[in-house]
């Protein structure tokens, strides 16, 4: 118990830390009257609305570090891209960071375009094998155990039915 207080305690902190970090950035943007640029506002726009889908996710129960939310967590780390690329690219002019979020990106869409294909593609499979389904005979038929196949009912009651 001790040691899962010590961990909840310190990522409190660096959730904190995180938070302060980027209303800083935030409060800086704005007194340097970058936010005049509309893709740095989109970018804190999409920001929020991650933001907000991770409460969502938290409210409805979840971790917020499940498998299910790895997806925001990839549209956060790639929301971060073009913000490293400006910093670089005004301290390195040979950094082809952009070029390498745009191509992660593209890798992106298109794992998740097959993978959503072969779902609905296994869905459409399965759905056809449904629909095909060999139906059973209407004769009880008796397993080697001594007891009655799946699905048929016993046609007697071993005792009589309750007085009303």
């Amino acid at each position: 118990m001790h040691v899962s207080r010590m961990i909840r305690a310190s990522l409190a902190v660096a959730g904190a830390a995180l938070v302060g970090f980027h209303g800083w950035l935030f409060t800086a943007q704005v007194a340097a009257g970058r936010l005049e640029d509309p893709w740095l506002v989109f970018r804190w726009i999409a920001a929020a609305i991650l933001i907000a889908t991770l409460v969502a996710v938290r409210r409805g129960g979840e971790s917020i570090f499940g498998r299910k939310n790895v997806a925001i967590w990839v549209l956060a780390a790639l929301l971060h891209g073009p913000a490293i690329a400006s910093d670089l690219q005004n301290d390195f002019n040979s950094i082809a960071l952009p070029e390498t979020v745009a191509t992660s990106v593209l890798q992106l869409l298109t794992s998740a375009a097959l993978g959503v294909s072969l779902w609905l593609l296994a869905g459409w499979l399965l759905a056809r094998r449904r629909a095909t389904e060999v139906r059973y005979a209407a004769v009880p038929v008796f397993v080697a155990a001594g007891g009655l196949a799946p699905g048929t009912l016993r046609h007697f009651s071993p005792r009589p039915p309750p007085l009303r």
